[in-house]
């Protein structure tokens, strides 16, 4: 019985998805601007939650997204069938922004995700921006690439701060004709001192999966590029006028198991 009942524990530990919901507000107020509808995906590692992932898809639905914001790691060192095959059903809900993490590398096959992941019509965004425009207020998405691609895993915040430097350049010299809110996607959460130096409203990261065994009263245990007891792990934090939103995610890597923290959509609304 007690067998039993530490495997089901640990099931719904790694299955039962929750919902995280925050709210940003957007500094250029607006009398007609509803707010923009996020759902953030991260980390899924090629986990499946249902038949062709109906289970997760459902609860994005429902969330009536008006974008979704994939902030890296799909796939794991496994097949993507899973992860395609998520891709496949929310690209036909919404625009999908995509940035790669450390996994997509790490598989070896990004060559062929790739070219799946424009076929579903998703924005892949490599060290470069798109705008997305809602009730008359634009909001522009840039996508910084893991740092892996280029050969770093370690010490890579010199290189990270001359790719952010290199964006700033393409922003309009005049306020007047700046986007209303600016979005970062970045797979790795512990550098927030950094991207808070640049004029970004909201940043979106994962990596850190929650801390992997999260302690009431403590929160997670560890994380990669953190280490023990990481800062940087979950939930919202605020640096300089900058608000990063941390997913927990959704799958698991190198090691199988979650404890005390479940898989996690996270639920933005700019206001």
């Amino acid at each position: 019985m007690i067998l039993l009942l530490c495997i089901l524990f640990f099931f719904i530990s790694n299955y039962h998805i929750t919902v995280s919901r925050q709210r940003v507000a957007c500094k250029k107020a607006s009398a007609h601007a509803r707010p923009l509808s996020i759902v953030q995906i991260s980390d899924l590692h090629n986990q499946n939650f249902g038949l062709r992932q109906a289970i997760l898809c459902k609860k994005i639905q429902a969330l009536r997204p008006d974008l979704i914001a994939v902030t890296g790691d799909l796939v794991d060192h496994a097949p993507y069938q899973h992860a395609m095959a998520f891709v496949k059903h929310v690209s036909k809900l919404c625009p999908v922004y995509y940035v790669r993490g450390n996994h997509e590398c790490l598989a070896g096959n990004y060559e062929k995700q790739e070219l799946l992941l424009h076929s579903f019509g998703v924005t892949i965004l490599k060290n470069e921006s798109a705008v997305f425009t809602k009730d008359g207020r634009t909001y522009q998405i840039t996508g910084l690439d893991d740092p892996i691609f280029q050969g770093l895993d370690a010490n890579y915040m010199s290189l990270v701060k001359k790719t952010l430097d290199h964006l700033q350049d393409f922003l309009p010299q005049q306020p007047s004709a700046c986007p209303d809110f600016q979005i970062l996607l970045a797979h790795r959460p512990e550098l927030f001192h950094l991207y808070s130096s640049y004029p970004y409203d909201l940043v979106l990261c994962g990596h850190a999966h929650g801390g992997q065994f999260r302690l009431p009263g403590i929160g997670g245990l560890y994380a990669p590029n953190q280490g023990i007891f990481p800062r940087y792990t979950s939930g919202l934090h605020r640096e300089n006028g900058t608000a990063e939103i941390i997913s927990r995610g959704l799958g698991n890597s190198s090691f199988p198991l979650r404890l005390f923290n479940f898989p996690e959509i996270v639920h933005i609304l700019v206001q």
